[in-house]
């Protein structure tokens, strides 16, 4: 008899997990995808630095989901609070076996990967002012890790379509 505590027999209070940086990019593009999900019985969880409660993801909202939808924008490595949130989305994935898909919204794949451009000039400063002394390269080296792992993951690029 398993126990009534696996993560897998947890109900599931949510089919997807939708984590983003700014609200411009709410309304132009993380609200429609909302929207056409919910139309076809989708159960989303919008999390984000702006959100009511921003505090790091808790485990049990990661457990009641299937599908965690990683949102990439320029603006997305100037956010501290979604880069240790991505960390818990990969570890999530690792552990759980949890699916997860990155969406490039006006940015290219590979920026995220190896993050360059503009992009990855936000993300250094980002960990410059977030971390300090030593803690600086072991703390751009366990962001940059999630955020290549999940670059690599098949995703959706809005500027093929």
């Amino acid at each position: 008899m398993e126990s009534s505590s696996s993560s897998s027999n947890l109900p599931r209070m949510y089919d997807v997990l939708i984590n983003f940086n700014g609200e411009d990019i709410q309304r132009r593009f993380v609200s429609h995808l909302d929207s056409a999900l919910s139309a076809v019985g989708f159960t989303t969880f919008l999390h984000h630095p702006n959100a009511v409660n921003p505090t790091h993801i808790q485990q049990p909202i990661l457990n009641l989901c299937r599908v965690a939808i990683v949102v990439f924008t320029k603006s997305y490595s100037q956010s501290a609070w979604c880069l240790n949130q991505l960390q818990q989305i990969i570890k999530w994935h690792q552990t759980y076996s949890r699916h997860v898909l990155p969406v490039y919204y006006e940015i290219h794949p590979s920026h995220v990967r190896l993050q360059k451009g503009d992009f990855g000039k936000a993300f250094k400063a980002t960990a410059q002012q977030t971390f300090s002394g030593q803690q600086l390269e072991h703390g751009m080296s366990r962001w940059s890790h999630a955020l290549t792992k999940a670059a690599n993951f098949f995703g959706w690029d809005e500027s093929n379509y």
